[in-house]
């Protein structure tokens, strides 16, 4: 995208051979961190303002503040690295602020990995620590996934060979936590069927979270009313390359979910290396109006 490049430390992103795709990030110093508090505080206002009804507050998968929270990627040594306390700081300081300044009405929820899955990561005794840091917040509920750009545990892929489930990935981390949270839990990836999110449900895990499925068919869980044991088979990208594996299942949703805003029927064939490509030259030319409007801004 350009601009500004930040992050708790000076660590590149790290996909192989493509890694020359992300900039290097310098580290954020006192004023950037006081900066992105106010950032999320206010855009979370707009959405209020705007009509919404809540938003959630994205620490997972490799984000801003999952870079906060992993010990790969924070590497400071002042209050806001270190510890684990130190690591989560950033995240319930912007909770915080937003709390006190939406509505009590506003649904406000976290999005946190349960693990990094990668050697030496966030851990899941890490996402239950958290969780009980958050308690003290009044959040409406966490949603445990997991993973990151460098391992996509949310597509079911892991760097550190831990094998998920096949479907409601991380219910085994979530069913973990939930035992002892007072938060409730919702838990997310690959859920398709109505069995598995029974079994969530089931398990005690208070909350099902869908998105992939409903790309391919968003009036999915209403036709389970009739047609319970619809099975939705959802395309798979096998290219060898997982990192452009993982770029072109991202590609195939958002170009479902453009479908669907236009009116038009899903496209379940859709090709993936077509579609990759594409997606590409769309970011090419959003990055350059991007560049154009960030770059008049500072003139």
């Amino acid at each position: 995208m350009g601009g500004k490049v930040f992050s708790a430390s000076d660590i590149a992103l790290d996909v192989g051979k493509h890694s020359h795709l992300f900039a290097q990030p310098k580290a954020m110093t006192q004023s950037d961190i006081n900066d992105v508090v106010t950032r999320f505080t206010q855009t979370v206002l707009q959405a209020e303002k705007a009509g919404f009804n809540g938003v959630q507050i994205h620490a997972a998968h490799g984000y801003l503040l999952a870079q906060f929270l992993s010990p790969l990627t924070n590497k400071r040594d002042d209050k806001w690295g270190g510890s684990l306390e130190n690591r989560a700081r950033l995240l319930l300081e912007i909770t915080k602020s937003v709390k006190a300044h939406c509505s009590e009405s506003f649904s406000v929820s976290i999005k946190l990995n349960s693990a990094d899955f990668q050697r030496g990561g966030f851990e899941p005794s890490d996402a239950q620590a958290v969780v009980n840091m958050l308690s003290t917040l009044k959040v409406d509920f966490v949603e445990l996934s997991g993973g990151s750009y460098e391992a996509p545990a949310m597509q079911g892929q892991t760097g550190d060979e831990r094998t998920l489930a096949r479907e409601a990935y991380f219910l085994e981390f979530a069913k973990a936590i939930s035992e002892q949270s007072t938060i409730p839990i919702m838990t997310t990836g690959g859920i398709s069927r109505l069995d598995v999110a029974n079994k969530v449900i089931n398990s005690g895990v208070a909350l099902v979270g869908m998105a992939t499925a409903l790309a391919y068919q968003p009036n999915l869980v209403n036709s389970w009313q009739t047609q319970p044991t619809q099975n939705l088979l959802m395309p798979r990208v096998t290219f060898k390359d997982k990192t452009l594996a993982g770029l072109a299942t991202m590609a195939l949703l958002k170009r479902q979910i453009r479908r669907v805003g236009q009116g038009k029927h899903v496209k379940a064939n859709a090709s993936a290396i077509f579609t990759l490509i594409s997606d590409q030259i769309r970011s090419v030319k959003l990055t350059k109006r991007y560049r154009k409007r960030f770059t008049k801004e500072l003139n």
